[in-house]
This record gives C-alpha cells, structure tokens and sequence, in this order.
C-alpha cells in the first residue's frame, strides 16, 4: 500500500458522517411521531423543513393538553426536532361536589390524569368523624371514584323550649329546621 492511500483512509472517515446527515443542510426531516397527538393536515405529508419552521400539534380525540406544557415541535440549526414531553392526556371532568365537603385548594386545578387523587375538607357545620380525610380517586374509565362520607352533621345542641310555647324538630343536627309552636291562651 502506497504512501498516497494511507493518506485517503483518514479523510474517508472524516467524511462518512456526512453521509447520515438529512438530504440537506438546515432542514429538518419528517415530523416526529408524538404519543396521542398528531400535526396540522398541511404537514403531515411534508418530508422536510426548513431550519426555524415550527409545528404545531393538537390532541387527539379522547385526549386534552396537559396544563403548561408545550404542544409545539422547532426544527433546531443542527437540523434536529426540538424535544417535546408528552402533553396529551386522559383526564377526568372536575371532582364531584358533595354537600358534606369541599376540595381542599391544594388540589383544584384543570387537568386530572387517570389515578390522581383529590382530598376534600368538612364544610361548617359539619366534623370529621375518623382521621382519615374523604378522597375521590380518577379511574381508568375517566370517572371518580364515590366520596366517602366521613363527615357527619354537628349537632347544635337541644334548644329550650321558649317560656309559654315549645320547639318541635326532628333532630337537632346541623341544618335542621324547628317549629316554635307557642301554647294556648
């Protein structure tokens, strides 16, 4: 082997990366493949594109965008697709409202993937009776699970029937309407 053709064999090596690289410079490939979404009809077909074009995708039916996440995709000066998370989701509707409590804050927002779960807090007027907060879990079939019932109605005490008259109730719990009847004469 000549002197000459060692000289070739590094340059060849140099350049077979270039051989990877898309057909050409600054321009991006196809479009990535992104979980549960897909791009505009006008650039799903396209093959290329130029460097600082950008895509923007949408949800795919059953799916929502997750709060605060990009759905956008930018072709890079490196000829490479922008990273994008996963920003579809399943989500359940809003917790269901009960009369016995109320979402805790912490946990109202807009998006609820599957198993996530909300704590709710007693409403006035009613105590918790365990140590354990009521929960309501998102289920796979996009439903919450039942809220337990663990706070019961405060009782408000007995009231004393009023001089020449008396109270007629049922129970003498939070929310409970009494009659004064007052006597004859």
């Amino acid at each position: 082997m000549g002197p000459g053709r060692r000289r070739s064999l590094p340059l060849l090596l140099l350049l077979l990366p270039l051989l990877s690289l898309p057909t050409a410079w600054g321009d991006c490939g196809p479009l990535p493949n992104i979980s549960h979404a897909e791009p505009p009809e006008s650039a799903k077909h396209q093959g290329s594109f130029s460097v600082g074009s950008k895509v923007t995708f949408r949800c795919l039916r059953g799916y929502i965008k997750r709060p605060l996440l990009s759905d956008t995709v930018q072709c890079l000066a490196n000829s490479q697709w922008s990273n994008l998370l996963e920003f579809c989701g399943r989500s359940c509707p809003s917790p269901p409202r009960v009369h016995f409590a109320t979402i805790s804050q912490d946990e109202m927002q807009n998006f609820y993937p599957v198993n996530a779960t909300v704590k709710y807090i007693c409403r006035p007027g009613y105590a918790n009776t365990t140590d354990q907060l009521p929960t309501s879990t998102c289920l796979d079939d996009l439903a919450w699970s039942e809220v337990p019932q663990l706070c019961q109605r405060k009782s408000c005490g007995i009231p004393p029937n009023p001089e020449h008259g008396k109270i007629i109730a049922n129970d003498h719990l939070f929310g409970a309407k009494a009659d004064v009847v007052c006597n004859r004469g």
